[in-house]
């Protein structure tokens, strides 16, 4: 640091409006400086060409809490394992991941889960159920903690921004499959639901109905099921839809239970006439794919949107320049049985 002139700091302090010596904490890392005023030193010493990688090694790290679902929902597993590698490649922006697990069945434990997390960390990344209540825990903390939803969006929760991808056109792609799989002979299909209050999964079943209303007036929704993230759950419904309406020639599941609704479907004898569209490339889910069982996975991707959370937060705290517009969604992938990509590839 000794070849930044004094004239230098004494002109980013003046320039960010704090004193010399909060610049001089930042830099020499003394501490007692917030988050928000390190942002601010950093931007003006962008602003005067100075250079920040010299900063940041000064810089102390920021704690960034990741409040999820469990790991036993094997997308989570995977988005988990993303943030630990990519929280590892981004440390020069020294920032340092905790993960938390929320039990969504106890919207009051989730409320006071959020509290509590916000009070000792200073970013918060998000994926939850759109619930009113869990909403404005959030924009309350937001307030003063910088919150990034992830993969679902809660609009009202103050979050700075959305990661994840258009949901929307997942589902309509989702239909559009649907349709041409099942045929010209039409037919009836049955929507399964993770969480009516996960945007993610109302926006998902929105598109598809849209494409079926739009391009095949063959079909028709029987109903729409919810699951409640419930492996077992997922089965039972969808077994005992199957039972009553022989008329179901396809199957959007919009989330988890895959390898339940996959038995149910075996377990009456209709895997040769039922198509089955669902999401994310798990492990037992490829298996599924590659046996035939499941006909297509509209695939998300957990690295490059765990990567794109922690940039927000390294951007907002002024340890990073943008590249992307806060908007863009991430990509998705859609797969058949003839591109099912080996496990090293999404492992």
């Amino acid at each position: 640091m000794s070849d930044i002139k004094k004239t230098t700091l004494d002109q980013i302090a003046a320039a960010a409006g704090v004193s010399l010596s909060t610049v001089d904490r930042v830099m020499n890392r003394r501490g007692g400086v917030s988050p928000a005023r390190e942002a601010k030193v950093l931007e003006w010493a962008n602003k005067l060409n100075v250079d920040r990688v010299l900063f940041r090694g000064y810089l102390p790290m920021l704690r960034v809490a990741v409040l999820m679902q469990s790991p036993k929902n094997p997308f989570y597993r995977g988005l988990r394992n993303a943030f630990a590698d990519i929280g590892a490649t981004l440390s020069d922006m020294r920032l340092n991941c905790f993960i938390h697990y929320l039990d969504l069945t106890k919207p009051q434990g989730t409320i006071k889960q959020i509290h509590q997390i916000a009070s000792v960390n200073d970013a918060m990344i998000v994926v939850c159920p759109n619930d009113p209540d869990v909403a404005e825990a959030l924009r309350q903390i937001s307030t003063k903690t910088p919150v990034v939803t992830l993969v679902t969006d809660i609009p009202t929760s103050g979050r700075i921004a959305y990661v994840g991808p258009d949901n929307r056109q997942m589902g309509r792609a989702a239909g559009e499959l649907m349709g041409r799989f099942c045929g010209s002979q039409g037919g009836e299909v049955l929507v399964v639901l993770g969480m009516q209050h996960m945007i993610g999964h109302e926006e998902r079943e929105m598109g598809f109905r849209s494409v079926l209303r739009e391009r095949f007036p063959q079909f028709a929704i029987s109903e729409t099921l919810e699951s409640g993230e419930d492996q077992t759950r997922a089965g039972e419904v969808v077994r005992r839809a199957l039972q009553n309406n022989p008329n179901i020639r396809g199957i959007y599941n919009v989330s988890a239970g895959n390898t339940n609704i996959t038995q149910a479907i075996r377990s009456l004898g209709l895997e040769q006439q039922m198509v089955l569209i669902t999401h994310e490339l798990t492990t037992e889910r490829r298996r599924m794919l590659r046996e035939g069982v499941i006909d297509v996975i509209i695939d998300q991707n957990p690295h490059e949107e765990a990567r794109r959370a922690l940039e927000i937060i390294a951007v907002h705290f002024n340890r990073l320049e943008s590249d992307k517009s806060p908007g863009s969604y991430t990509p998705f992938n859609i797969y058949i049985r003839e591109n099912c990509p080996p496990e090293s590839e999404f492992s």
